[in-house]
């Protein structure tokens, strides 16, 4: 073998073993660091499910743990209404109270005080606490593959109700979209929705004990 075919065997063989060693999820999309800051809002939407009922306190915990993985605050909360007793219900009502990080310059101008100051109070939030700018980065969340969020076949109407009605309001981007759901037919599946998300860069401490 020539010498010039034994090095590109070598990079052949290099690049297909780096790519097999790539993150299946939650990596970097290796752009900059971006300065950010948090968007306050709530969103409101009403579940169907032709297929898989909740009950309110599951859909709620579901919702905000796919929330927090896209870089939501950590005081985000979730309200589910509508489910007689806490029985697993196909329709209910959900109301997302949260702070997402946005770029500095997507940030509101002069949001609506008296608005802001209900949504901060139902979030336990001081002001001055989310009117902090911090550096963010772009991340590709695999969120089917996430294994903490523990998504099944049976979760794709839930899915679908996130890509329609909340992800839009969201600083993400949806890079693949195979949420096919089919009404009473539970697929073999998990849905599999893949975003890139802006999320918080951890602070310089974080990790770290007192000695």
């Amino acid at each position: 073998m020539s010498n010039a075919a034994h090095r590109f065997r070598n990079t052949f063989i290099a690049a297909l073993c780096g790519g097999l060693l790539l993150p299946l999820a939650g990596h970097a999309d290796g752009s900059a660091p971006v300065q950010a800051g948090w968007k306050t809002q709530e969103i409101r939407y009403s579940y169907t499910g032709f297929t898989t009922a909740y009950d309110c306190d599951a859909a709620e915990d579901r919702i905000r743990a796919i929330l927090r993985a896209l870089g939501a605050h950590e005081q985000t909360r979730v309200m589910a209404q509508g489910c007689t007793l806490n029985r697993p219900s196909r329709n209910f009502f959900i109301t997302i109270t949260t702070a997402t990080p946005v770029p500095v310059a997507d940030l509101p101008k002069t949001p609506a005080p008296t608005s802001r100051d209900d949504l901060l109070k139902r979030l336990g939030v001081p002001a001055n606490k989310l009117d902090e700018t911090f550096p963010a980065e772009w991340k590709t969340v695999e969120l089917s593959r996430d294994r903490k969020l523990d998504l099944e076949p049976g979760d794709c109407e839930l899915m679908e109700g996130l890509r329609d009605h909340v992800l839009p309001k969201l600083s993400v981007k949806i890079q693949t979209d195979r949420v096919q759901c089919i009404p009473r037919q539970v697929s073999l599946q998990t849905p599999e929705l893949t975003v890139s998300a802006l999320v918080p860069l951890p602070k310089p401490d974080a990790g770290k004990t007192k000695s």
